[in-house]
C-alpha cells in the first residue's frame, strides 16, 4: 500500500500566533522610531541654536558692532514668538531692528512636534556687544520636543555673560530640570 506524503504548511493556530507576535513587534518597533526621531531632532534643535549663538557672537566681534538675535515681526521688529524665524542682525541704533532692513543669517531651529520658549522677562530678545559678550540682561532658552506617549526631550539654554551659551537637559525624561540655584522649569503648555 503507497504511503501518502503530509503537506507541509502552518496550521490556523500557528499562523495567528505569528501575526499577533508580529503585530505586536510593529507596534513597539513605531514607537521606539518616534522617540529616536525626536530625540534626534531635539538634539538637532539644540546644535542649532548653539550655532545661532555662535554665529551672532562671531559677527559681533568681526563687524565690532552690538548685534542682536531675535524672531523678527512682519514688520522687522523683535518679537517674543520663538516659533518665527530667528534673524541675526547689526544693531548698532538698539531699535531692535535690522540696520538697513539687512539680516545677517536667518534661522528655523525648531522642527514639528518642538517648542522654543524664551525666558527674557518679555524682551524676546538677546544682544552681543562689539567684544562678544552678552549685552544687557541675559536670558535663556527652553527647547521641547514631545511625543504623544513617550518621553518629553527638554534642554535650558541659558546666554551668559561671556556670549556662551550653558546647556542642562532633562536626563530622565520627565519635563522637567532643576536648576542648580533651586527653580524647577517645566515645558510650557503648549
Amino acid at each position: 500500500m503507497p504511503t501518502r506524503k503530509l503537506l507541509a504548511g502552518f496550521t490556523l493556530v500557528e499562523l495567528v500566533i505569528t501575526l499577533v507576535l508580529l503585530s505586536l513587534l510593529a507596534g513597539m518597533a513605531s514607537t521606539s522610531w518616534n522617540t529616536l526621531i525626536t530625540s534626534s531632532r531635539h538634539r538637532q534643535m539644540v546644535n542649532d541654536i548653539h550655532l545661532m549663538f555662535s554665529v551672532a557672537r562671531s559677527y559681533a566681534t568681526d563687524k565690532r558692532g552690538l548685534t542682536t538675535v531675535c524672531p523678527l515681526s512682519e514688520t522687522q521688529r523683535c518679537v517674543d514668538d520663538w516659533s518665527l524665524p530667528i534673524a541675526v542682525f547689526t544693531d548698532k541704533n538698539n531699535d531692535k531692528r535690522p540696520d538697513n532692513g539687512k539680516i545677517h543669517r536667518l534661522f528655523r531651529p525648531v522642527p514639528d512636534q518642538s517648542t522654543l520658549t524664551s525666558r527674557t522677562a518679555g524682551r524676546g530678545y538677546f544682544q552681543l556687544a562689539p567684544d562678544g559678550m552678552s549685552r544687557g540682561t541675559m536670558g535663556s532658552l527652553i527647547a521641547c520636543s514631545v511625543v504623544p506617549g513617550s518621553a518629553t526631550q527638554m534642554s535650558y539654554l541659558a546666554l551668559n555673560i561671556g556670549g556662551r551659551l550653558r546647556v542642562l537637559n532633562d536626563t530622565n525624561g520627565d519635563g522637567k530640570i532643576k536648576l542648580p540655584w533651586g527653580p524647577v522649569l517645566t515645558c510650557p503648555a503648549s
